[in-house]
């Protein structure tokens, strides 16, 4: 079965969507660096795989890291490929999210989010691993929309820096994918 890298998978959506996908039989490799989550979702879905009777033990593999760290997202590539586990695609959870947080300290937000995904992107077109399924937000919509639905045709026009840093993440992959 194929292997696919969760970043950010130790959080709330991260940890379901590996979860999920162990259930149907995927090898998850998991980047986080607990900043905003805690090692002990993944223990837990460890330890229901052992309720089930099943054991997800050999097809989960986490690493604590940073993403700013491009040699350490290498290398955890370099290992996928060691043990013939090799990574075919992404799902980028990775992030800072407060918002409140952003605007107290952009550059922090710039940092984190939008380096860490230039540094994720290199790598995978490094190995040559072009899917990638990134999780955006919905505060690239301008505040206008927060009254009414927000969809794919709403006004894109953030109001802080988290959401101005996942409108550039968005940009970033578009112009890759466009490459």
């Amino acid at each position: 079965m194929s292997t696919i890298l969760i970043t950010g998978g130790a959080g709330f959506i991260g940890s379901h969507t590996c979860f999920l996908l162990l259930q149907r039989g995927y090898n998850v490799f998991v980047i986080d660096s607990f900043v905003n989550s805690s090692p002990e979702s993944l223990k837990r879905v460890l330890k229901i795989s052992i309720k089930e009777k099943v054991s997800f033990s050999s097809k989960l593999y986490v690493f604590k890291g940073d993403l700013r760290d491009k040699a350490f997202i290498k290398k955890i590539f370099e290992f996928s490929k060691e043990i013939r586990k090799e990574i075919k695609s992404v799902i980028h959870f990775a992030g800072l999210k407060s918002v409140k947080e952003s605007i107290l300290n952009p550059k922090k937000y710039w940092d984190f989010n939008v380096n860490s995904t230039i540094n994720l992107v290199e790598t995978m077109s490094e190995f040559n691993c072009s899917t990638i399924v990134f999780s955006s937000s919905a505060s690239i919509y301008s505040t206008q929309s927060i009254n009414k639905p927000i969809d794919e045709k709403s006004e894109i026009k953030p109001t802080n820096p988290y959401g101005e840093c996942k409108l550039a993440i968005e940009n970033l992959l578009k112009d890759v994918y466009e490459k």
